[in-house]
């Protein structure tokens, strides 16, 4: 391994939790394939070495010995239903097996299906700033983000509103582990993800079984009639709704206050936007680009390789920084100013290639509804200065707040 001694750079200090970016410039500027001896894998911060690896067919989403090496001294039978469940993932297979798990998913995210979401989506978010208008303040996180993704995935479901807060906790603990977190309580995340991985699984079986008796119009319904139609295996569905749901939740979750954050820390664009709200679909992307909720993805070397000067050896786990890749100067001009009309914008928040992301109409759809409705309904929106922000950052999958305190002038 041609591996040249390096600075540790840490990616879960205080201040790279605040604020990753400058030390993702420096990263690029010094060592763009960077192999982390701390956290025993490479990483990568060039937009074109990013780009090229989502394409690259010699990189593997199945990232089974990454969960293995988070373990660390912790024995890996402790994992052995998270593995089961997040390993069927599509996110988790490569071409043929991804490719023929693609085709299913779509099945569930038809034009007819994702226009009667619509519906959903703005009732959703009005009956969210209902419980708040009067108050003069809001929470963004647990007022708006983390609610909104939640009960929206939940309506898509059919999950019964008794199960829905069940639902989403294991969703969360899932999550937490598959994220590639950081600290010294490995042991605990996994044995929580173990767990819920058990609990969901058995939920989502209920819900097929209702379903097959019973067919409605929920997404469940969707893809058990697609999943018995082409003779796939109904106890792999669980591991497709894990996907959607930690997609369609976890990530809009944190997209949410990083948006929000980025107009009040920019006001002249907030502004901008307020004045021209046709600017809603190019200030989107410009969120998804300038504070990107999922920072990293994992790929594992299937075979030796070269990426840069550096070689990489087959079982190699890879970190590609889309984080940091969103905001190489070599491909954005600028690319550590916040502009709403910034054009292009050929960013790599949904990744390319064949993992693009599944849920993109849907989480576009969503985000457009949640930030006109917010805008529109508190037009004097501002940070709440006697509450400081809390940024949240315990892995590098996911980026976002564990709080987020703001201020409107009550209706």
């Amino acid at each position: 391994m041609s591996v040249t001694k390096t600075p540790e750079y840490d990616l879960f200090s205080p201040e790279a939790l605040i604020n990753p970016y400058p030390l993702y410039n420096i990263m690029r500027a010094a060592d763009p394939v960077y192999y982390s001896e701390a956290l025993g894998y490479w990483i990568l911060t060039r937009y074109k070495d990013v780009e090229a690896a989502l394409r690259d067919e010699r990189l593997s989403a199945d990232r089974r010995p990454l969960f293995i090496k988070q373990l660390g001294d912790v024995d890996v039978n402790s994992i052995q239903n998270f593995i089961h469940l997040t390993c069927n993932m599509m996110i988790e297979k490569d071409p043929p097996d991804h490719t023929r798990l693609r085709k299913l998913a779509n099945q569930g995210f038809t034009t007819r299906a994702l226009e009667s979401w619509r519906s959903i989506i703005q009732a959703t978010s009005d009956r969210l700033l209902d419980r708040v208008q009067d108050r003069g303040y809001m929470d963004i996180v647990t007022d708006l983000s983390v609610p909104l993704p939640a009960l929206i995935i939940a309506e898509i479901f059919g999950v019964p509103k008794s199960e829905q807060d069940d639902l989403i906790r294991w969703a969360m603990d899932i999550g937490t582990f598959w994220g590639a977190p950081g600290g010294q309580n490995i042991d605990v995340l996994a044995r929580k993800a173990d767990v819920a991985s058990v609990e969901f699984t058995a939920l989502i079986r209920r819900l097929i079984a209702q379903r097959r008796r019973q067919p409605e119009t929920d997404m469940i319904s969707l893809l058990t009639v697609a999943y018995e139609e082409q003779g796939f295996d109904l106890e792999q569905l669980p591991s497709l709704c894990i996907l959607i749901l930690n997609a369609g939740h976890l990530t809009t979750t944190d997209l949410i206050p990083n948006g929000v954050n980025a107009l009040l820390q920019y006001p002249e664009q907030l502004r901008k936007l307020q004045a021209n709200p046709a600017l809603i679909n190019s200030a989107l992307e410009e969120m998804i680009r300038f504070d990107t909720p999922a920072p990293f993805v994992f790929r594992i070397a299937k075979q030796d390789l070269t990426i840069g000067d550096r070689d990489i050896p087959m079982g190699s786990a890879i970190a590609l920084g889309l984080g940091a890749a969103n905001h190489d100067p070599e491909k954005f001009d600028a690319s550590d100013v916040f502009d709403i009309t910034r054009s292009p914008n050929e960013h790599l928040g949904f990744g390319p290639g064949v993992h693009f992301c599944l849920g993109v109409v849907l989480a576009r759809m969503e985000l457009v509804i949640c930030f006109n409705t917010l805008l529109r309904r508190l037009p004097d929106l501002h940070f709440d200065t006697d509450k400081p922000a809390i940024p949240r950052h315990s892995s590098l999958v996911f980026k976002g707040f564990d709080s987020l305190p703001v201020k409107f002038s009550r209706c």
